[in-house]
């Protein structure tokens, strides 16, 4: 590792990349899968690294044509990979700690575990690179929480204790509660959710107050209790290159398939710059739940540019450098693509798991 300005570098290195056909993968080509889904590489490289064989199906050099058939084992040999610098804020914290679990604080811009452009700048790597978790010992993931979510996180050192754990989220004896800033003021929608509410109990008759008419409420949010909103419906992927999810009321009857989703929200105060504060109770674990679901609302959180707020850098969460990876040259090997402007992408975004 290397730390300049408050950011955490690895050198380059060699890595392979090895996965299996997924289920939405059989049937395609082995270039427009990882055109489509790997956001590392453009699509040129890919196509420049399987013809020189740096990417292999079953240990067989293919053609980018290959059709991907269930359960193959795909290997991408990667040469001098580099990953994006994260915030470096010293040592991970450890909140708690047993025989059977480790409860940490993760900083925001860190992945819990290594995945794509993210390996050694991995919350596990980290946490085993500062001598928390031994080289060779087991920690699972309990949960997931988005690389640009900061807060804590609950591993378990073994799979009789992941199992527990798992249990206890299915049992809702472990209730996961975040905090967000979001665009706006939040206690307004709750005081339309709550007239909404009331005129439906009261037939909106003799209340000397305006109506609350459907519209002005966004599609499937209902008052759970007082002061607390609830939003339920579905969340579907629609870019898996990006990452890229959106809100439905209804089932999509087509892409890809769509996971029902439901999170309250509670408003807790005023923040500056018309903003405010809001408490979050997701009920369902869905990838960036909470994200789609408050811009749905009509309250982004406020500086999360791919749903809705604005690309901010804050004293806190600054704007930090994209790395762009080496491309494929004619001879084979790889070369640096320096050319182009620098291009800044968010460290984390107002959202705090509690």
């Amino acid at each position: 590792y290397r730390v300049d300005w408050g950011l955490r570098h690895v050198e380059p290195y060699d890595f392979d990349f090895t996965t299996h056909v997924k289920q939405r993968w059989v049937g395609r080509t082995l270039l427009e899968v990882f055109a489509k889904e790997f956001i590392a590489y453009s699509a040129e490289y890919y196509q420049a690294s399987i013809e020189a064989g740096r990417v292999t199906v079953n240990a067989q050099r293919v053609t980018p044509g290959h059709v991907l058939r269930d359960g193959e084992r795909i290997v991408h040999r990667a040469v001098r990979c580099r990953e994006n610098p994260v915030l470096d804020r010293g040592l991970i914290r450890v909140v708690a700690e047993t025989e059977e679990l480790l409860v940490v604080s993760k900083p925001s811009s860190l992945p819990i575990h290594p995945c794509g452009s993210y390996r050694f700048n991995s919350l596990i790597a980290l946490l085993r690179a500062q001598g928390t978790v031994a080289p060779g010992a087991e920690l699972h993931t309990t949960h997931r929480l988005d690389r640009l979510t900061s807060g804590l996180v609950i591993f378990a050192k073994t799979k009789a204790a992941a199992r527990q754990v798992g249990a206890w989220f299915q049992g809702s004896e472990i209730r996961k509660t975040y905090l967000a800033r979001v665009r706006g003021s939040f206690d307004h929608l709750i005081e339309l959710a709550t007239r909404c509410a009331s005129g439906a109990q009261s037939g909106e008759a003799g209340s000397g107050e305006s109506p609350c008419q459907e519209a002005e409420l966004p599609a499937c949010a209902t008052l759970a209790r007082a002061g607390r909103i609830r939003l339920s419906g579905f969340i579907q992927c629609v870019d898996r290159k990006v990452g890229k999810y959106v809100f439905a009321a209804d089932r999509p009857s087509s892409g890809e398939e769509a996971k029902d989703a439901a999170t309250e929200f509670e408003f807790v105060c005023h923040a500056p710059n018309g903003e405010s504060v809001v408490k979050c109770f997701p009920s369902t674990g869905r990838t960036h739940q909470i994200r789609v679901h408050l811009l749905h609302l009509g309250y982004p959180i406020a500086n999360d540019s791919c749903y809705g707020g604005e690309l901010r850098s804050d004293p806190s969460l600054p704007l930090i450098p994209h790395v762009h990876q080496a491309h494929g040259g004619g001879d084979g090997e790889e070369v640096p693509d320096e050319a182009g402007e620098t291009t800044m992408h968010p460290s984390g975004i107002f959202l705090h798991a509690l």
